[in-house]
């Protein structure tokens, strides 16, 4: 099988290695094994920059012994406005459900939401994630904050 890219398909196909490169790698202090065969192919696709026309996008770690994006591909890629739109959002709504959940098990008395009927458990998650979408959305974290008294759980 053959396949043939446009330069600005090729163009749209760093972007998109780069965005995959940032979810499976960004938190990874070592390599990964799992993901050999994604990386792999990363390296094969990028291998064409210069091919391409875009030899200033990608650059050839020769320490690493592996292609990476350059700096001026990072200042021109839209691929860092997408991760940290994806990222952001992330955060906000790993927020809101992590203190949900916490609000509705103290709210229901239980340790783990398991513990209670499903339409009690959507009732209290719904009625906790209410309460902080509005307190995100008209004060982001300003009014957060950390309890120092250690004896409450």
């Amino acid at each position: 099988m053959q396949i043939n890219f446009t330069k600005k398909e090729y163009r749209i196909l760093l972007d998109l290695i780069h965005i995959a490169d940032w979810v499976l790698h960004a938190h990874s202090t070592d390599d990964r094994a799992d993901t050999k065969d994604y990386r792999n192919l990363m390296q094969k696709l990028m291998s064409y920059a210069k091919e391409m026309g875009f030899e200033a996008l990608v650059d050839f770690d020769k320490e690493r012994g592996e292609y990476v994006t350059s700096g001026e591909f990072a200042g021109e890629s839209v691929a860092e406005d997408y991760i940290e739109e994806f990222e952001d959002n992330t955060f906000w709504s790993q927020l809101i459900g992590r203190l949900s959940d916490r609000d509705a098990m103290r709210q229901t008395g239980v340790n783990h939401l398991s513990e209670i009927e499903m339409s009690e458990r959507f009732k209290a998650i719904g009625e906790a994630e209410e309460k902080w979408i509005t307190e995100i959305d008209n004060y982001g974290l300003s009014r957060i904050r950390i309890d120092d008294d250690e004896s409450k759980p």
